[in-house]
Order: C-alpha cells, then structure tokens, then sequence
C-alpha cells in the first residue's frame, strides 16, 4: 500500500491532541456544574441524567471519523493495472559546433563551454520530448541518436570537445545534413513530419557552404531551425591547443599573425529565417534557453508511441465511507441516559 499525498498524514497528530482536549473541557464542564449546583450531591442529580460511557463512545466516534477521513484525504492506493499511455512531443536535435574557433575565449570560459553549458541548460527543460546530438565541424556526426532518455544526452554532451570531430572546418550544412537523417524519413506531408527543431549552437563561421540548399532540406523536413551564436563580433585569437590555450599557443596565419575569429550570424540567420525559426546571441543568464524552449514547447507536438503504464488503483472510497459512518454515529449518539435506566438507579439509591 502507498499513500499519494502522503503529507496529509501528518495531520494525524491532531486526533490524540483532539482526544486531550474534549476530556480537558469535559472536567472543565463536571466542575462547573458543581459550582453551579453549589456542590456534588446537588450536581448528582444532573450529572445522573449524562452517561459518561455514550460521551465517551460519541468522542471516540468523533476522533475514528476525523482520522478516517485524513487517511482518505492521503489517497491509500494499493493494486495496480495496466493501462495505455501514449507518449507525445517534440523531436529536438542538438547540434553543436566543435571546431578549433569554439575555443576562443571571447565568451567566458570560451564559446565551446558556453555552448555545452546552455545546451545542457535546454536538454534539462525539454524533458519528455525526444532529444538527439549531432557534433560538427569538418563533418557531422550523430553523437546521440534521438532519444526521451534526457541524462543519456547530458552525458555525451558533457563528453563534447573540440577534438570529437577529426575533421578540421565548420561545415553547418554538413550539420545540417546529418539532423535532417537524425530525425528519420517522412514525407512532407506525413505527420511524421510534425515536431521537428534543430538547435544549432556555433560561432557561425563557415567553410563548406552550402547553406541555401540546407535550409532548403531543412524546410522540406518541416524541421525549425534556433541558433544560438556563440562568440563576439569583435572577435578573439585562437587557441593552437584547442580549449584553454595559453597566451603563447594561439593559431597564426602564414605570414605569422594571430588567426582572430569572430561571430558570423549571417549563416545562422539565413537557416532561421528560411525555416521559420529564430537567432539568438548567446548570453551569460542564457535567456536565449528560455525562450527556444518555450517556442519549442508550443510546436505541434507528435506521438512517440504507446507505453503500458502500471497505475494504481485508488482506495480512499474506504476510509471516507468509514469516516461518514463515524461522523454520522458520534453526531447522532446522544449522551443522554435513558430515562428508564435513570428512574432505576435513583430507585436503588433510594433503597440503600
């Protein structure tokens, strides 16, 4: 057996404390009286017509019927069944970008970290909705396939560095590509089609182009596309060794000068704007998480399937028919004696 708001059980510490107080106000009540009647033998005569007995048995109905009824209030569950359930949602690939200029520090600690941090960030609040990773750079790869297990993503996104992808470049067609295969095949006009994000979390700057045919497959797919660009417009050297690079290791071009990259958000741009999507800067309160998951909770959502739940089966019919009858008996009791019985017991004292 289990209780479903087992808080409510806590209120049953008020019974006994009930129980103490009616006996409290009880002798209050007998000293009273004798003040009254200025003294016990006059009082005798109208504390014979109260039986102490049925008082006592129409608390005690009183206290059973109040904790009866907290114990309903608990929700006592106990058997389960089976049942239906059918799961819906939004299907949601994040892609983040994994080249050597996400290692650039314009963004605290550096963009990559600031990308993976605000991607967890949205991972955690698009729970119940499938989620799948896609890593990129020179090329793309699905690091996590779609998925309603949210920490499994969490821990390949947490795996994420600038070396998870061999393949130097940023390639956000390619990343693209590879999303669009994430979400599996259906036509546009299946509701397979329904539900589908894209996050692209990256610097914007490509070499591969390639961008007005992605957006073109992503709006074929039904797929909407949010970016989060990472970095700044003024832009920041590169670090030769990738995440956390010194001072004294950052990329130089040719004829020996510090490589800087800066956030393109032309790219990202063209993507949200043809699949009717949005860009956001990415910011240090990661406000920007806020919202895609707020746009993304609004979509249609589409089903995943049908799980069998064990759910059980609610109990608390019991206590609360026990608790009306307790109520009803203690109200209805009167603490009264019978008169018969009280004529006789005066007749016997009358004797002795």
């Amino acid at each position: 057996m289990r209780f479903a708001d087992p808080w409510v059980l806590a209120l049953l510490l008020l019974v006994p404390a009930g129980g103490a107080i009616a006996a409290f106000f009880a002798v209050l009540r007998r000293k009273a009286l004798v003040r009254f009647a200025g003294g016990v033998p006059q009082a005798a005569r109208f504390l014979d017509q109260v039986s102490p007995h049925r008082r006592a048995i129409r608390v005690l109905l009183l206290l059973l019927g109040a904790a009866a009824g907290i114990l309903a209030a608990a929700r006592p569950q106990w058997g389960t069944r089976l049942e239906p359930v059918t799961r819906k949602g939004v299907d949601v690939v994040v892609a983040v970008d994994t080249s050597l200029s996400m290692a650039a520090q314009d963004a605290p600690p550096d963009r990559l970290r600031q990308a993976k941090h605000a991607a967890d960030a949205l991972v955690r609040r698009l729970a119940g909705n499938r989620v799948g990773l896609v890593t990129f750079a020179g090329k793309a790869t699905i690091a996590c396939p779609l998925t309603l297990d949210s920490d499994a993503v969490r821990l390949f996104l947490d795996a994420v560095d600038v070396n998870s992808v061999s393949f130097r470049g940023t390639g956000i067609a390619k990343a693209a590509e590879v999303a669009v295969r994430a979400f599996g095949a259906g036509p546009p006009s299946s509701k397979e089609v329904r539900g589908r994000a894209l996050v692209l979390f990256s610097d914007g700057e490509d070499h591969e182009g390639g961008i007005e045919d992605a957006a073109k497959a992503l709006e074929r797919s039904g797929v909407r596309v949010f970016a989060v660009g990472c970095g700044t417009r003024r832009g920041a050297p590169v670090p030769e060794g990738g995440e956390g690079g010194g001072s004294s290791s950052y990329k130089k071009d040719r004829e020996g000068k510090l490589v800087t990259s800066r956030l393109s958000d032309e790219t990202l741009g063209k993507l949200t704007l043809a699949t009717g999507g949005r860009y956001f800067d990415a910011t240090p309160s990661e406000a920007e998480v806020e919202e895609i998951a707020k746009a993304i909770s609004a979509m249609d959502a589409r089903e995943f399937g049908t799980l069998m739940r064990a759910r059980y089966e609610e109990r608390f019919q019991i206590p609360l028919a026990l608790a009306f009858a307790a109520l009803l008996a203690g109200t209805l009791l009167p603490d009264r004696r019978r008169v018969a019985g009280a004529w006789w017991r005066r007749a016997r004292e009358e004797r002795t």
